[in-house]
């Protein structure tokens, strides 16, 4: 059974111990540390998650303070014992985001396309 929630400029879907977020074009970045970052939080504590995916459409360059908010959020994902996290985006912000986030010890990867960013977190 899946389960999807929404908020402003962004979803997320729990399906089969993967949590996929979506970022939307037209989001605030200062939602990432706000309502995005409590319900991630709040996931966490109330399901079983082994891999995560972040899907990057957002239009607007990332900051320090959204790297910052990554970081924390790999870093929680780890202690929570998400294994795996895959960031889909084109190819500048994916090379931004591989450079400039700590993601401790997570395994991550980075891609363009959706459904192998899926197959790949779930294959924990």
């Amino acid at each position: 059974m899946s389960e999807s929630y929404s908020g402003d400029g962004w979803t997320v879907e729990l399906d089969d111990g993967v949590m996929v977020w979506e970022f939307l074009p037209g989001m605030e970045l200062s939602v990432f540390s706000g309502e995005a970052y409590d319900t991630f939080e709040k996931l966490l504590i109330d399901h079983d998650i082994d891999g995560m995916v972040t899907v990057v459409k957002l239009d607007d360059k990332f900051n320090a303070d959204v790297f910052d908010v990554w970081e924390k959020s790999a870093h929680r994902a780890e202690q929570a014992g998400i294994e795996r996290w895959d960031v889909v985006a084109d190819g500048i912000k994916a090379i931004s985001l591989r450079g400039k986030v700590d993601t401790g010890g997570l395994e991550t990867m980075t891609t363009e396309n959706r459904t192998e960013a899926v197959e790949w977190a779930r294959s924990v």
